[in-house]
């Protein structure tokens, strides 16, 4: 006797959408192309004679001002670089009075150019809530598996604010790394992220930064695979910091993530040294990372509203970036 199996929409549903998965995710973006192990400095800056201009509504670029030579600036090298795809400065969404970045006069030296992040309210709709994002994007790149970068870092002192807030703050990005990107279609989507955080509610002393690597489980939303928090190093507001990060894609036993950091006229002090996965778990063709928010700021809606509400400013500066590929680290 025949047995008749019976499956109900909903099931039959999940069943689609994993085939349509399954065959319309693309392995990765570079997983056929041979890469070589030049180690190599791919840009370096101090955002001298430099500006901020229109790309798209939604995003913006940096030219230098001063082509008086050649007329081919480095931001020229950069975007032609054979490792680069493309780099914008990224808003998702928006208008320049809710957010922006800028070529501006350092907030301790009128002499010295930095570049500057500034989110003034929500402007990007997600769900039944709203965040705000200034980033810059280093996208579509191709044999980088071996990521490494300096930048200067300056946390505007109205940010403290955030220690006197009731609520705990794990949402507030400085970088991130995309082994996969879960926007352009690629299978087994992984991050690593370094966010400033409060893990108590109520006024604290201290806010730390965390660091980690998490996959994408598509319909469940993300899966920390490891975290960790540098609670060695209190975060400072209203100085500047350098920042030094190396990233080796790999699985849990050759993966690795490193960060330290130079408090101006402090000593170097390291902050993550974590050898696991900075690829996703089931990641069969690893291809670098194609898609990298090298300088960032993206937050929620709660924590831009605190803020404003307080009058207080939540913005970042930047100064003195440098990154590579293949760059050995100890």
């Amino acid at each position: 006797m025949k047995k008749t199996i019976f499956i109900s929409k909903s099931a039959l549903f999940l069943i689609l959408l994993a085939i349509f998965f399954f065959y319309d995710c693309k392995k990765s973006v570079n997983w056929k192309i041979e890469c070589d192990q030049t180690e190599e400095q791919i840009f370096s800056t101090n955002f001298s004679d430099c500006e901020v201009y229109e790309f798209t509504n939604k995003s913006d670029k940096i030219r230098s001002t001063d082509t008086s030579e050649s007329g081919y600036s480095i931001w020229d090298e950069l975007q032609s670089h054979h490792c680069i795809g493309d780099f914008h400065i990224s808003y998702e969404d928006g208008e320049r009075e809710q957010r922006f970045a800028e070529i501006c006069p350092g907030p301790q030296n009128d002499d010295n150019q930095v570049l500057k992040f500034k989110i003034i309210e929500p402007h990007i709709r997600e769900g039944t809530h709203k965040k705000g994002r200034v980033q810059a994007n280093l996208h579509d790149n191709q044999c980088i598996k071996e990521f490494y970068q300096k930048v200067k870092l300056y946390i505007h002192p109205d940010m403290e604010f955030l220690k006197q807030w009731d609520e705990q703050v794990h949402w507030l990005s400085f970088f991130e790394f995309w082994n996969n990107a879960n926007w352009d279609g690629e299978r087994n989507p992984f991050r690593v992220t370094v966010n400033l955080i409060k893990n108590e509610n109520g006024p604290v002393e201290n806010m730390y930064f965390a660091a980690k690597g998490d996959r994408d489980i598509r319909l469940g939303g993300w899966d920390p695979v490891w975290y960790e928090t540098a609670d060695n190093f209190s975060v400072p507001f209203g100085s500047w910091m350098e920042i030094e990060i190396y990233l080796l894609e790999g699985d849990e036993e050759n993966g690795r993530f490193y960060m330290a950091v130079t408090p101006e006229g402090g000593e170097k002090t390291i902050l993550f040294d974590v050898h696991n996965t900075t690829q996703h778990p089931r990641e069969k063709f690893p291809d670098g990372y194609t898609h990298i928010n090298a300088l960032k700021l993206y937050t929620s809606d709660e924590i831009i509203n605190y803020l404003n509400n307080n009058g207080k400013a939540l913005e970042i500066y930047w100064d003195d970036w440098k990154f590579g590929r293949n760059i050995q680290h100890d």
